[in-house]
């Protein structure tokens, strides 16, 4: 009965500890949203622009398979962002400014950015929350760390 508390126990505090490093993920990636938005707002740029699609791009890798994210580009890029945020916006609306961008020189035109956060905000949520994708996720998580894991082991060099 003792070792059923201490289960039961051991259970509720990895949850909590769970929920608890989301939570802050959670913040610093809002955060790092915000600081973008500002950034943009002051100086809507190529460069921040690249800035926010490289987040979306480490985001998507992290949540799902490298394989199928690492090579898109274009209007393949903008079409994963539809499907994985249930969406035409990024390819139809305020998100095509992703690929238009680095082919305008000057002023960015068409960036409505009261679209375009909220809709950079509503991907992330959607991807971030999503439970299955949140298992690929910690799967991806746990490779990553045993490569890291083996490059430790042979001096800081990957042999794979």
């Amino acid at each position: 009965m003792l070792s059923l508390v201490f289960f039961f126990s051991f259970c509720v505090l990895v949850k909590i500890r769970q929920r608890s490093r989301n939570k802050k993920h959670h913040q610093l990636l809002f955060t790092r949203v915000a600081e973008l938005e500002n950034k943009l707002r002051k100086d809507p740029s190529n460069e921040t622009l690249a800035e926010i699609n490289i987040l979306l791009r480490q985001l998507a890798v992290a949540y799902y398979p490298r394989e199928e994210i690492a090579s898109l580009t274009g209007g393949d890029w903008l079409h994963f962002l539809d499907q994985s945020g249930n969406t035409h916006d990024f390819s139809r609306g305020a998100g095509r400014i992703l690929v238009d961008a680095p082919y305008q020189h000057g002023s960015l035109q068409n960036l409505n950015i009261d679209e375009f956060i909220p809709l950079i905000r509503r991907w992330i949520f959607r991807v971030t929350k999503n439970p299955l994708i949140k298992k690929i996720a910690q799967i991806n998580d746990k490779m990553i760390q045993k490569t890291d894991e083996k490059s430790v082991k042979n001096g800081g060099v990957s042999f794979e």
